[in-house]
Formats: C-alpha cells, structure tokens, sequence
C-alpha cells in the first residue's frame, strides 16, 4: 500500500470538507451580484491538473457527490458535473501545465463559463420537470445569461486562479534539489540527478 497516496487522499478529502463549510458558512454573506463561488469545485479542478486520468475523476465524483448529499437540491448533479470537469481539467490544465506551468491558466476561463452554462441548464431542466413543465428561464436565456452565468463564472475564475497560483508555489517549494553524486576529474561538479 502506498502510504504517500493515502496520506494524499485524506488531505484531499479534508480539504474538500473544509472547503464546503467555509462555502455554505462565510461564501453565503460574500454574494457578488447574487453569486458566490464554489470553492470545492475550483479546488477539486485544479489540483486535477496534477492527477491522471482516473484519480481527477473519482476526486471529483466524491467531492461532488460529497456536495449534493450535503448542500445540493437533486443528488447526482454535482457528482457528475465535477467528474466531468475534473477529467476535463485532467486533460486540457495537465497537457498545458507539462509544456508550461502557468499555460494551464489559459484552459481555466472556457472551463468555468462552460461548467456555468451547463450546471445552469440541468437544473433548470430539473426543476422545470419535477414542477411538471414550464418555462425554462421565465425572464429570458441572456438576461440568465448576463445576471446569473457570467459572473457566476468569473467569481469561480478568480477562486481558480488564486487556488492554481497557490497550487504552483507549494509545488516549487516542494521540488527537491538535485542530488550531487560525484566530482569529475577537474573539481567540476557533475549532477546525475536530473
């Protein structure tokens, strides 16, 4: 058993705790144009980058699942929107994380405007069948739009960011330093290590 892996699991998953009550408990009075951020969701994505395929998505099929039991109105939604994303995230940030660190932040703008506009569109495809039908959006698709998904996104963005930006200082702290293995014949050191 890996030990290290373990460890990592469960720091995640404290994490993703933390993160949901400091959401639902302090995230609810600092509402900016009726939204707040998901702080677990921008968690569980970017450290995704950093995860292979089928690690980002059971980290992101727990933490939503963990979300839909806890704050969410139909379970199963955020089980599955941040099992996609985390995969999405898995794949677009990681390739552009591997060719440069701070490229993955180019893939984060589209990703949350896209997660908005389809968490929106399920559960307002939810909500409208379990009342039986009705309008999908009673005001209008871009007034929605405009009122709802586009600062929705950008709070989520900025949340991104600052958690990608931390992301990438704890991984160059933790970088190890090269091991010197010997000196050649000249005094000159030579490093195997890399």
């Amino acid at each position: 058993m890996n030990w290290r892996r373990v460890l990592k699991g469960i720091l995640i998953a404290i994490a993703v705790i933390l993160l949901g009550f400091i959401q639902a408990g302090i995230f609810d009075r600092l509402k900016i144009l009726e939204c707040k951020p998901e702080l677990v969701l921008c968690f569980v994505i970017v450290i995704s980058c950093r995860m292979d395929f089928l690690q980002a998505g059971i980290t992101g099929f727990a933490a939503g699942l963990y979300m839909d039991i806890v704050y969410g109105r139909y379970v199963g939604i955020y089980a599955f929107l941040y099992l996609t994303f985390c995969w999405i995230g898995s794949l677009l940030i990681g390739k552009a994380y591997e060719r440069n660190r701070f490229l993955g932040l180019a893939v984060l703008p589209p990703l949350f405007f896209v997660y908005e506009v389809l968490e929106s569109l399920m559960i307002r495809f939810i909500a409208v069948y379990t009342a039986g039908g009705g309008e999908l959006y009673n005001y209008g698709y871009a007034n929605h739009l405009v009122t709802r998904i586009l600062p929705g996104a950008a709070y989520n963005l900025g949340v991104a960011i600052v958690f990608y930006m931390i992301m990438l200082l704890i991984v160059r702290i933790r970088k190890p330093k090269p091991d010197i293995l010997y000196q050649g014949e000249r005094g000159n050191v030579i490093d195997n290590a890399q």
